[in-house]
């Protein structure tokens, strides 16, 4: 449950509400749909698109949102350098803009 917490922590630092219920919903999806692994990009665009609806563009936003509030961590796949991969953070990180204010 501390994940949890965690979450909605880092989320109520998000004015827009629209925008705030978009990131819960695409983090919980990840961490029910794709529990305990890490996920592709793509199957994640898939799975929003089947499931709710959403375009391409706007689940690839809502991501990049999720991982610079450190809710997410993105990384290359080592096969082809070209698809990002994303896994749950177990404790948030220090967020983007902080890091780099921390000189990090």
């Amino acid at each position: 449950m501390a994940r949890i917490k965690g979450l909605w922590g880092l989320l109520a630092g998000v004015d827009d509400p629209s925008v705030r219920e978009d990131l819960a919903l695409v983090a919980t999806a990840i961490q029910v749909h794709f529990a305990n692994r890490v996920v592709h990009e793509r199957a994640v665009v898939e799975f929003m698109s089947i499931r709710f609806r959403w375009t391409g563009s706007k689940t690839r936003r809502r991501l990049d949102s999720l991982v610079e509030l450190g809710v997410l961590r993105c990384t290359r796949d080592l096969a082809d350098n070209w698809t990002k991969v994303f896994e749950v953070v177990d404790r948030p990180a220090v967020p983007a803009a902080l890091a780099v204010e921390l000189g990090a």
